[in-house]
């Protein structure tokens, strides 16, 4: 069967039985053809292999695959990951903080300017 590169649909299909394949079997299928590697280096097929293999994917691991990738995040070693997800949610809370400062700050200077009209 010869697949189209063109339409989304078959690559979706693709990730979707790719999905309940064997990592070896994933590896043999990105052998076959373009398409198959392909379809064997989205992302969203190694987000369903994370997951099946995982179970739970917290924000900090969706914004490091967002910067990597899930193939990456996978196999990557869990320590390595854990270390990866605890300085992303470090910087996540420093920036949460950093956006409540400028906010407190647009919110004084807003009173500031309201409390000295005449």
């Amino acid at each position: 069967a010869v697949v189209s590169t063109q339409s989304t649909g078959p690559q979706k299909l693709l990730v979707k039985i790719a999905s309940y394949l064997t990592l070896e079997d994933v590896i043999a299928m990105a052998h076959c053809s373009k398409a198959f590697r392909r379809c064997c280096l989205t992302d969203s097929l190694w987000r369903n292999i994370f997951l099946q293999h995982h179970k739970m994917i917290s924000p900090e691991l969706e914004q490091l695959a967002a910067e990597h990738s899930w193939r990456k995040i996978f196999f990557t070693d869990k320590l390595r990951l854990q270390m990866l997800v605890s300085r992303q949610r470090s910087q996540m809370s420093i920036k949460r903080n950093n956006d409540s400062e400028i906010e407190k700050t647009s919110i004084n200077s807003t009173q500031a300017a309201i409390t000295a009209e005449p």
